[in-house]
């Protein structure tokens, strides 16, 4: 411990002498320190990919990550009230959190009988320590040793105080030229015991595929109101590209080779080759049940769930392409990236095997993804150059309705809903 100590604080030397700066706290989903993998937060004993819970309720959530580091270190976390824009409210803490402002996160274990070592960390909340007050976005924020600018991780939640019922109506597009490669989502919104004072300024709806960020849509406005109801009947601002299914490969056996494996090898930590990708989106549509992107972290050679005996693998990723894209930079988009442009998910054109690459440390599990370019003006991540869209691609649809609480000034969370866009291609 004592020299863990001195290595701390000549770490923290070098970074006064070099001008190492601090990273400034995004308000989304984001690892900040490289040796931090695999984050998780979930409903306990489901695989929900949005960690949605209910005002006063038992409801919880449970966060888990790995720390690639031999010993344990001493974290808490926090819970920032933000707005529907992912904006912090202006509201203090002691008005939405019950209990403290903090909590501690004492759950942790060692790996067990894996070439990668790390620890693993867990907690569920909220707890009798601390929960949350009001409806509406909260950013969880991970930090080190009661130093709330030491972050190590930020997640996006959601507390749903329900008021709303939905109709949904996902179809092709409307217009002509987007038919066959778009998905449009309408919807109705009924709020019950609610009083909307000012529907066109206080309501905001974000609509999100799969759980993307990169690509939700903001500030739609009621199109029709019929008492309480609103309807959200557009043909071009409610349009998603269609996009393809999901992509896959599975590691939670690493005795054999499984589907979308090409090789695989040993040195001092697995390594997976996937099989080369090929371009998609020139031919028919093909359809087949998919995971919409997410992962599913699991063992199968060992005895328990994976959280602790699962190992690091290090996963190569190609795609096939006789030259560079224009449409932009290449990354390996799903869950795992956090549903953004992640460095650690870039790929590098191989010049000399006319090929893009790319090398990742991911924990046993079953992964979903795609192949996107990154559309520099709009940071949506686009799939048309690799992928492909079609009008019949199974996406997951969500809605999260926010109402202005006028009484204190912040954005409360009054309906949320998901829908599937093909409801015969049942997931897992």
């Amino acid at each position: 411990m004592k020299k863990r100590n001195i290595l701390l604080l000549s770490l923290s030397l070098l970074s006064i002498m070099f001008g190492y700066a601090k990273e400034e706290m995004q308000y989304t989903n984001y690892i900040y320190e490289p040796q931090i993998h695999t984050v998780l937060v979930y409903k306990p004993g489901t695989n929900v990919p949005v960690p949605v819970i209910r005002l006063n309720s038992s409801e919880q959530l449970e966060l888990s990550f790995d720390e690639l580091v031999p010993d344990n270190d001493y974290y808490q976390f926090t819970l920032i009230h933000c707005d529907a824009q992912w904006k912090p409210s202006d509201i203090r803490p002691m008005q939405y959190l019950e209990g403290n402002t903090f909590d501690f996160i004492n759950d942790f274990s060692f790996s067990n009988n894996t070439y990668q070592k790390y620890v693993h960390y867990s907690v569920t909340f909220p707890s009798a320590q601390m929960k949350p007050k009001f409806s509406g976005n909260y950013l969880l924020k991970v930090y080190r040793n009661y130093d709330e600018e030491d972050i190590i991780i930020t997640r996006r939640i959601f507390v749903l105080e329900d008021k709303t019922t939905f109709k949904f109506d996902i179809h092709p597009a409307t217009l002509g030229q987007f038919r066959f490669s778009k998905q449009e989502v309408d919807f109705t919104a009924t709020i019950n015991d609610y009083q909307v004072i000012n529907p066109y300024q206080d309501l905001k709806v974000i609509l999100a595929q799969n759980n993307r960020t990169d690509n939700a849509i903001y500030n739609l406005r009621p199109l029709f109101i019929v008492g309480n109801e609103y309807t959200y009947n557009y043909e071009e601002e409610n349009l998603f590209d269609g996009t393809n299914e999901y992509r896959f490969f599975d590691s939670r056996s690493l005795r054999f080779l499984s589907q979308n494996v090409g090789r695989k090898y040993f040195d001092t930590l697995n390594h997976l080759e996937l099989i080369p990708a090929e371009r998609r989106g020139s031919g028919a549509y093909v359809e087949y049940v998919d995971f919409n992107g997410k992962r599913v972290i699991d063992n199968k050679d060992g005895q328990n769930s994976g959280a602790v005996d699962g190992d690091y693998t290090w996963v190569y990723f190609t795609f096939n392409s006789p030259n560079k894209l224009r449409s932009g930079d290449m990354y390996v988009m799903g869950e795992f990236s956090d549903w953004r442009a992640n460095e650690r998910f870039k790929m590098e054109y191989n010049e000399s095997l006319r090929r893009y690459e790319c090398r990742v440390l991911l924990k046993q599990g079953y992964y979903s993804y795609l192949f996107t370019t990154l559309n520099t003006e709009t940071e949506v991540l686009e799939t048309y150059e690799t992928e492909g869209n079609y009008m019949n691609t199974e996406n997951q649809y969500y809605i999260y309705l926010y109402c202005r609480n006028q009484s204190f000034g912040y954005d409360e969370l009054i309906g949320f809903i998901s829908e599937s866009s093909n409801t015969s291609n049942t997931k897992r």
